[in-house]
């Protein structure tokens, strides 16, 4: 009976492990709530008004981008997790992914103009990960990516979410970038650059074999380690400066050192032979973390 009891409830909390995969990660939309809930960080940190708008702009353009370059690697560079490409394969994928284009488009529409101006660069994302150039080595060809250009892949989803965490606040908000706003988008390069080069250790193996050169397969695992070490810690040195000339924000101190020791946790912790989900789960559960210390401060 005892047995029979542990089996049965192992069974169950396999389903329910199973069902949050297909419904929070396969679909993105746990790591596009954890990038919406940096826009709220953004907010609190440079005193901004609270805009839900702004939150569900990034919230919808976050599973857009996700969503579009999963979709496109499914072809291109197949998921190496086979339930996750059958459920990207699904045809209910593509109408979620036409819905959330259509969510993305309405809050566009009734988005004030400076907020659909900084937007022009959502462009950049939706090209990232498609085929705009043939090329020819020998008597193969190819058709090159945006994340194709060594070295640039991890850099582009940083830089994309980086802007846009941001600029779209701002936009809203109606305020000029300063300098406090550029000591936050630092901070979030570092913080999502990290984030995305991880993935990238993940990825060894796929990006090898589809000829992707990442950072981590250009310098190896190793020399990613260090190199985003030594960003992370080169941001103590930057915030230290920020101090030094008066410029303080309450909150951002609070959370720089947790973040901080966090990434240097998975830096060298994570590699590639490591579960994806623990990449999925855990790695972008850290995105939560920031508004996570924020409201404990506060």
């Amino acid at each position: 009976m005892f047995y029979s009891n542990s089996q049965e409830k192992f069974r169950f909390r396999q389903w329910l492990y199973q069902r949050f995969l297909e419904l929070a990660i396969y679909s993105s939309l746990w790591t596009a709530a954890g990038v919406a809930s940096l826009v709220y960080f953004v907010q609190e940190t440079l005193n901004l008004p609270y805009d839900w708008r702004a939150v569900a702009l990034i919230f919808a353009s976050a599973l857009l981008f996700y969503n579009l370059d999963r979709l496109l690697d499914s072809y291109l560079q197949p998921l190496p997790d086979p339930k996750a490409q059958s459920y990207v394969l699904n045809p209910t994928f593509r109408l979620f992914l036409l819905v959330t284009a259509l969510a993305v488009g309405l809050l566009l529409y009734n988005a004030p103009s400076q907020v659909r101006l900084v937007s022009c660069a959502a462009l950049l994302p939706l090209i990232y990960g498609m085929p705009l150039l043939p090329w020819t080595t020998g008597q193969n060809w190819r058709w090159y990516r945006l994340k194709d250009i060594p070295g640039s892949k991890a850099w582009i989803v940083a830089g994309i979410v980086t802007y846009a965490l941001v600029a779209v606040p701002l936009a809203y908000a109606e305020t000029a970038f300063n300098q406090s706003a550029a000591l936050i988008a630092t901070f979030l390069l570092i913080f999502t650059g990290t984030n995305s080069h991880l993935f990238d250790v993940r990825d060894l193996k796929s990006d090898q074999e589809k000829g992707v050169q990442t950072l981590p397969l250009i310098v190896g695992v190793r020399g990613n380690r260090l190199i985003w070490t030594s960003l992370n810690l080169s941001f103590v040195l930057l915030l230290g400066w920020f101090w030094k000339i008066g410029l303080r924000i309450p909150g951002l101190e609070a959370v720089i050192l947790s973040v901080l020791i966090i990434n240097l946790v998975f830096i060298w912790f994570l590699n590639p032979d490591t579960p994806r989900n623990v990449y999925n789960i855990c790695l972008d559960g850290c995105l939560f973390l920031p508004v996570l210390l924020i409201l404990g401060v506060g």
